[in-house]
Parts: structure tokens; sequence; C-alpha cells
């Protein structure tokens, strides 16, 4: 009984916080303003960032092309293809034309080496078909006048019986033939260069008009 008496009269002594040790806590942790501020500054960081990332996107976007722009690209795209396509074609023709011209030259050096003998070119003064310019390996085409072996062939078939040589007046008018198909041959290699590089200029412009077109879609 004593005993229990004696635990009721002496309680524990309370702990006692001091204002001082209050202050010091309050003072080490931060406060709700200053939490506030620091979130305030990294939304305006991050806004300044908005900012500048809108005004980069706008600046490309007024660079861009307008839409007529495109469309006058494309257009062009497609007729400079049309146009392609066509130069492909005409130069597989010309292809085709110079290797029967070839087979036609060919066959007319065996029928003038038949008439005047191995040293036909010497002897009708025709110079010899590799020290003729010729630029077909330049510009891969040839045209040649298909009507020109046949004119030449009306001038073979009469040709003398027997082994007689021929007329000077006939060798005459043979190597007058065969210089003619030479000028006109040449002359239209000439025009066909001039268009091989228009049509070089145009695949080259084709080509930056497709750049362009891939590049603003």
């Amino acid at each position: 009984m004593r005993r229990s008496q004696s635990v009721r009269n002496n309680p524990k002594p309370a702990v006692i916080v001091g204002a001082d040790d209050l202050g010091a806590m309050r003072e080490d942790e931060p406060s709700m303003e200053d939490v506030l501020r620091a979130q305030l500054l990294e939304k305006d960081k991050e806004n300044d960032k908005l900012r500048t990332q809108i005004a980069q996107l706008k600046s490309q976007l007024a660079e861009r092309p307008s839409m007529e722009a495109v469309e006058g690209l494309k257009k062009e795209y497609r007729n400079l293809e049309l146009l392609l396509d066509g130069t492909q074609r005409e130069n597989e023709r010309c292809m085709a034309e110079l290797e029967n011209r070839k087979q036609r030259e060919k066959a007319l050096e065996n029928h003038l080496a038949k008439l005047a003998g191995p040293n036909w070119q010497d002897n009708l003064d025709i110079a010899p078909m590799g020290t003729i310019p010729n630029r077909a390996g330049l510009i891969s085409p040839g045209h040649a006048r298909s009507g020109s072996v046949p004119k030449l062939q009306t001038v073979f078939d009469p040709a003398p019986a027997g082994d007689a040589p021929p007329s000077k007046a006939f060798v005459e008018q043979v190597r007058l033939l065969v210089l003619g198909m030479e000028q006109r041959l040449q002359s239209r290699e000439e025009k066909l260069l001039k268009s091989i590089e228009k049509a070089e200029a145009e695949g080259a412009k084709f080509e930056e008009l497709k750049r362009q077109a891939v590049a603003t879609q």
C-alpha cells in the first residue's frame, strides 16, 4: 500500500523544450514561401525553354515554301519525269539506229572494196572511217539517213560486167556520194549532241526538283 502511494506521489519529470530550441528547428526547415519561390523559378526556366523552342519552330515554318510553291514543284517534277522517260526512249532508238548505221558502213566498205579494189580509199581519195570526226563515243546514240545506202546501191547495181575496172566518172560519182553521206551523218550527230546535252541539263534539273520535293514533304 505504501509502495503504490509512493509511485503516485513521485511522477516522472516531463521533458520541457525551450523556445530557443524550437526556433532553431524552424530556422533549419525551409518555409512554405521558400518552397513556392523555388518551384516558381523552375517553372519560369521551363517556360523560357518552351518559348525558345516555339520561336525556332516559327522560324522554320516561315522558311518553308508555300503550298502553291510545293504544288508547282510537284507538277514540274512530273513533267520532267515524263520528259526524262521520253529522252531515254529516244536514246534507245538512236542506239539501235547507230548499230544499223555501222552495219551499213560495213556493207558499203565491202561493196567499195569489190568495185574499186582493196585500196579503194586511196583510189577514191576518201579518208579512212576512223579518221573522220565522230562523237559517237561521247553521245552514244547516232543518226543515219536511211536513204543513203539505197542511193549508193542504185549506183553500184549497174556495175560493169566481168572484171573490167570502173570508169573514172563512176568512181567520182561514188566518191561524191560517200562524202555527202558522211557530211550528213556528221551534221545529224552534231544535232544529236545538242539534244543529248539538253537532255542531260533537264535531267540534272529533274534531280534537283526531286530532292526539293522530297525535302518539303
